[in-house]
């Protein structure tokens, strides 16, 4: 089994390196070229704010610089972009982090050389050898939870 969670960290590791996942916030247009209309659509309502604060009597100019500024902040913020990380820790794991990370683990396709290397392996029990062969007949491909289900699920589904 800790063959298996080698190889499975290995690949993680690989994807997390070629899709420059590594939490870091970066620059990107991504937001502005997805969703153009929600970006004028801010500058129409900070422009209605601006006529607003301006034509009564009680707001001025500290209203004018605070929506400034919060419009500033946020337009920023919409053009920093996460490539989040993908951890062995996070399959099957229902919490928080699945809405940063999504469940990634379900359509991620282990690479066939990694399902080659399972399927090599002396330790490898034969239910997760035979679970691999049914499901690349039925699917055509093995993802990230599939293996995990099959090396470990099946221990703590027996369990109950």
């Amino acid at each position: 089994m800790e063959a298996i969670k080698n190889i499975m960290l290995r690949e993680i590791a690989i994807l997390n390196r070629e899709e420059r996942r590594d939490n870091r916030p970066r620059f990107s247009l991504n937001f502005l070229r997805t969703h153009p209309g929600l970006w004028a659509i801010m500058y129409i309502c900070y422009a209605l704010c601006v006529v607003l604060i301006f034509t009564t009597d009680f707001l001025g100019w500290p209203a004018f610089w605070f929506a400034t500024a919060f419009v500033l902040v946020m337009s920023v913020l919409m053009l920093m972009d996460i490539n989040p990380k993908y951890r062995f820790e996070d399959i099957d794991a229902l919490d928080l982090r699945v809405c940063f990370n999504g469940e990634w683990y379900y359509v991620r396709a282990l690479p066939q050389h990694a399902i080659d290397e399972v399927l090599a392996n002396r330790e490898t029990p034969e239910a997760v050898k035979e679970g691999i062969a049914r499901l690349m007949q039925q699917k055509g491909e093995v993802d990230f939870y599939d293996l995990y289900f099959l090396t470990w699920g099946n221990r703590a589904a027996s369990k109950i």
